[in-house]
């Protein structure tokens, strides 16, 4: 799964970056997208932005890497569901987390899941990412799924499913699918295994948890 990871990340956390940072306003030939854009109009944009801000923002990574994942983070971290993505990972824990421990996990959550898909972001060498229909729950119209394709530099097509939940009028990323492997999944194992490791104490997973879905 390392290089299947390695390979989507490119494209997937660059589109990710992108979206945040069209929907934050900060691209120079697109006006700002209005509160309530359905979420294929915010993805969409997203990729018609991508190569331009990819080669604004790769010198920072070898200049200042720290910067570089500030600007990341700034950029993406209002535009991912954090809260529910962590809640989700923790799973029948969370209920047995403290509110110290809950925000502490959210915390080290976001930043290994930026670090080390910004490192993969660096790679980005013109993939092309198509955007296809979303879907709306019409039982809960607050949920979508949206699929992409990336094709990669190695001419494979890898499907791309983004889940996403409209929180204050903004679509919000709450998991990714990628070739079928639910990276949510993945990590709400991760997190079992490592509940099962550290003897059930949840302090001891928060203090040790790396981003391994790529293992």
């Amino acid at each position: 799964m390392k290089e299947l990871m390695k390979e989507l990340t490119k494209g997937l956390f660059g589109l990710v970056l992108c979206w945040a940072v069209f929907v934050n306003g900060a691209s120079i030939a697109t006006a700002a997208i209005p509160a309530q854009v359905g979420p294929k109009a915010s993805v969409q944009a997203a990729t018609d932005t991508l190569l331009t801000k990819l080669k604004e923002v790769k010198p920072l990574y070898v200049e200042d890497p720290a910067a570089f994942f500030a600007e990341i983070d700034q950029s993406l971290g209002p535009f991912v569901d954090f809260d529910g993505f962590s809640r989700s990972v923790m799973a029948k824990y969370y209920r047995r987390a403290s509110d110290e421990e809950k925000a502490q996990f959210i915390q080290t959550f976001r930043k290994g899941l930026i670090e080390t898909y910004a490192k993969a972001l660096v790679e980005f060498e013109n993939e092309t990412i198509i955007v296809l229909e979303p879907t709306i729950d019409a039982d809960r119209p607050d949920r979508a799924s949206i699929g992409l394709e990336i094709h990669g530099a190695n001419s494979r097509i890898y499907p791309v499913e983004y889940s996403l939940i409209l929180i204050d009028n903004k679509w919000l990323l709450r998991n990714v699918v990628i070739e079928g492997i639910n990276i949510g999944l993945q990590f709400r194992s991760q997190f079992a295994a490592y509940m099962r490791t550290y003897n059930n104490n949840i302090g001891d997973v928060i203090a040790n948890w790396s981003v391994d879905a790529g293992s």
